[in-house]
C-alpha cells in the first residue's frame, strides 16, 4: 500500500481540514453536543486521547458540566455510577478501545469519522484519508470540528492553520528557541549575535544540544490549559522513538521535580501563558538549564490557544523528526507495536 511521507501529509493537513469541514454536518453535531447536559466521560486512546482531552474541555465550559477525559481501560475500575454519558473519540470507529469504553450502561456517544449502530453517532466526513503512523489530520479533524462547536468562528481556524510559526533564538549560557515571539519582547530576544553561525546549521534549528550530544531527554512544562498539546508532544515524541519526553505540571515542578534536570542536564519544552508563574520560570530556568524551547500564548481564551499550540507543537515534531532525518508518517517501529495494537483479551 502507498503511504505518504511526513512532508507531504503536513503539507496537505490545512486542506484535508478546511475540507472536512465543509463535507461534514456540523450543525447536527452542535445539536447532538449541545444536548449533553448531564456528567460525562470522553474515551480516547493513541492519537485520539488527544482529542478526547480536548473535547472533555469544550464540554466542561461550554455546556457547564462536570466532563472528565480518560482512556478506555479507565472505565473498568472507576466508579461510573456518578456519570450519565461517555462519549468515544476515534478515527476509525472500530478498535477495541471503543469496545472496552462502552462496555456499561452509560448513555453511548461515538466521536469518529464513522458510525456504528446503537449508538448516538457524532460523525464527521473524512474524503482524503491520512496514511501515516503518526496522527496529524485524524487528530486535528476532531479538534477542529470540537473548536468550532465551542466559538463557531471559521476566521479563527483559518488564522492558526495559516500560522507560520516565527522562530528566535536568544543565548548567554544557554540556548533558548522562541516560537511564536515577536520584537515587542525586547526582554527576551537578545542580540543576534549568532545569526551567521545558525545560518549555516538552519537544518538543526532548533535542535542544536541534542546534535552536540546532550541529553534526548525534553521535560515539558505545561497544566490543564495546555494539556492538549502537551499529550500530543508527549505522545509523538514517543511513539515516533524521537525523543524522550516527561511532562510536568507547572506548579507540581516547583515541589521536588527540578532535580531531575539537576542530576541530568534535560532540555526543556516551556509553555508560556505569560502568568506570574511563568515570569518566575523565565528567570529561574536560566540560572540551571541550558537549553529551553518556549512557545508563546497567542489567544487569551485557554481553549482556543491549546488547539493553537496543538497545532504549533505539530510543527514542532517536524522539525524534531528533519533534524534527526525520521519521516513521522514511515517510523521504524518495534516489532512489539503490532503485536500490543492488536491485542483484545481482558484487561
Amino acid at each position: 500500500m502507498y503511504k505518504e511521507n511526513m512532508y507531504e501529509n503536513f503539507n496537505k493537513l490545512e486542506e484535508r481540514v478546511f475540507n472536512s469541514l465543509s463535507k461534514t454536518n456540523l450543525g447536527e453535531i452542535k445539536e447532538i453536543l449541545s444536548n449533553i447536559k448531564e456528567p460525562t466521560l470522553v474515551s480516547g486512546v493513541g492519537g485520539s486521547s488527544v482529542v478526547s482531552n480536548y473535547l472533555s474541555k469544550v464540554l466542561s465550559k461550554k455546556n457547564n458540566i462536570v466532563c472528565e477525559a480518560i482512556t478506555p481501560r479507565d472505565t473498568l475500575y472507576r466508579n461510573l455510577k456518578g456519570f450519565k454519558n461517555i462519549i468515544s473519540c476515534s478515527y476509525s470507529g472500530n478498535n477495541y478501545g471503543v469496545t472496552t469504553a462502552f462496555n456499561n450502561d452509560l448513555n453511548k456517544y461515538l466521536f469518529s469519522k464513522n458510525k456504528l449502530k446503537g449508538v448516538t453517532n457524532i460523525n464527521y466526513n473524512v474524503e482524503d484519508e491520512e496514511k501515516s503512523f503518526i496522527s496529524l489530520s485524524s487528530t486535528l479533524i476532531p479538534m477542529t470540528i470540537t473548536l468550532m462547536y465551542y466559538c463557531d468562528d471559521l476566521n479563527i481556524v483559518e488564522d492558526i492553520l495559516r500560522t507560520v510559526p516565527q522562530y528566535s533564538i536568544r543565548t548567554n549560557s544557554l540556548y533558548e528557541l522562541l516560537i511564536g515571539y515577536d520584537e515587542s519582547d525586547k526582554d527576551l530576544i537578545k542580540p543576534q549575535e549568532i545569526n551567521s553561525f545558525l545560518e549555516n546549521l538552519d537544518i538543526l534549528l532548533p535542535f542544536l544540544p541534542t546534535f552536540f550530544g546532550q541529553s534526548k531527554v525534553y521535560e515539558i512544562l505545561g497544566g490543564y490549559e495546555t494539556n492538549s498539546a502537551t499529550h500530543f508532544l508527549e505522545s509523538t515524541l514517543t511513539e515516533a522513538g524521537l525523543l524522550i519526553p516527561i511532562v510536568h505540571d507547572k506548579y507540581d515542578f516547583c515541589h521536588g521535580r527540578s532535580n531531575l534536570n539537576f542530576e541530568y542536564d534535560n532540555n526543556f519544552i516551556f509553555f508560556d501563558n505569560d502568568t506570574e508563574l511563568d515570569k518566575y520560570y523565565k528567570k529561574i530556568l536560566q540560572e540551571q538549564c541550558r537549553t529551553i524551547i518556549s512557545i508563546k500564548k497567542k489567544y487569551d481564551d485557554n481553549i482556543i490557544n491549546d488547539y493553537y499550540l496543538t497545532y504549533i507543537s505539530m510543527m514542532l515534531c517536524k522539525e524534531f523528526a528533519k533534524s534527526f532525518n525520521k519521516d513521522l508518517s514511515l517510523v521504524k517501529y518495534s516489532p512489539l507495536v503490532k503485536k500490543l495494537y492488536y491485542y483484545k483479551g481482558k484487561m
